[in-house]
């Protein structure tokens, strides 16, 4: 019996992503799976501090917070939810917080590679136009814990609870938690012009090439009659950096190389550090002096 979790980026209990993830999560039941699910903003989670600890390739992150909780519980299961709300262009804060925190996962380098399972991703929003690059950020989350996202949406619904207006859309997120259930692992079909593994359709554009930020996907740029066509190149599956072998590669290969290079230049960057360290800068607070607060 297949186990799915469903993750909400959003502190509002009954809004959209909560109903999106329940949603999905009938589905699944209705082919015999387990189901829970876990709030985001009902988590401690500290932001990183940048102390390079798990560059240094130790897999213990010193921040005494429920992240380690919550990918040994996102590792666990057989498939993910992961539905959160744009807020202005990007994902609820709570979402980039636990991004910034997932070298600690890609760098568990002497653990044997999860297998690939699969996932959806829901990003809600109010307007098409403002959906701005949650659901990028989503599938990268998704990525990085060895999840490939088999059904992607943005679901466009400014109020509390409007998805559930949507008849169509409700039936679509029911469909996709059944595949969940039943541990489908074929991608849905993806619009022209967006990238096939996280659904960016943001690019870096090189001449002829275009390159998605966030994955890594490439594509030739194709003109017909005042046309632009992104043709992307085949790839077996999914994108490499989205793998757990790939995961693993960069971290080994460059991650945990910069380590050494550092040590080796250090004491010159503290050289160059010191005429800044002499110069004094008035940083702005807004706590008075003197209030007892920690500065």
């Amino acid at each position: 019996m297949a186990y799915i979790l469903g993750v909400v980026g959003s502190a509002r209990r009954w809004g959209n992503s909560d109903l999106l993830v329940r949603q999905a999560l009938f589905g699944a039941q209705a082919e015999g799976a387990t189901v829970k699910a876990v709030r985001l903003t009902e988590l401690n989670l500290s932001s990183c501090t940048g102390c390079m600890r798990c560059v240094a390739g130790d897999p213990l992150c010193p921040l005494d917070d429920d992240l380690a909780w919550l990918a040994d519980t996102m590792q666990a299961a057989d498939g993910l939810i992961l539905a959160a709300p744009t807020y202005f262009l990007g994902p609820a804060a709570v979402v980039k917080l636990v991004l910034d925190r997932l070298l600690v996962v890609m760098g568990q380098v002497n653990e044997p590679l999860p297998p690939v399972r699969p996932a959806v991703t829901i990003a809600t929003a109010g307007l098409e136009l403002w959906r701005g690059v949650t659901l990028p950020f989503l599938n990268a989350v998704a990525g990085t814990f060895g999840y490939r996202a088999i059904e992607s949406l943005t679901a466009l619904a400014p109020g509390p609870g409007e998805v559930l207006l949507d008849e169509e859309l409700m039936a679509r997120v029911f469909a996709a938690g059944r595949r969940l259930g039943r541990g489908e692992l074929d991608l849905a079909p993806v619009p022209p012009n967006v990238c096939p593994i996280c659904r960016s359709d943001c690019f870096v554009l090189n001449g002829g090439r275009a390159t998605c930020p966030i994955c890594g996907r490439e594509a030739a740029v194709e003109y017909d009659g005042g046309q632009v066509t992104l043709r992307f190149d085949e790839v077996g599956g999914t994108h490499q950096r989205w793998t757990p072998e790939g995961l693993r590669a960069h971290v080994v290969e460059w991650v945990m190389a910069t380590g050494p290079r550092y040590q080796a230049r250090r004491a010159e960057i503290e050289a160059r550090r010191a005429p800044y360290r002499e110069k004094e800068i008035e940083w702005l607070d807004p706590r008075p002096a003197g209030d007892g607060s920690e500065r």
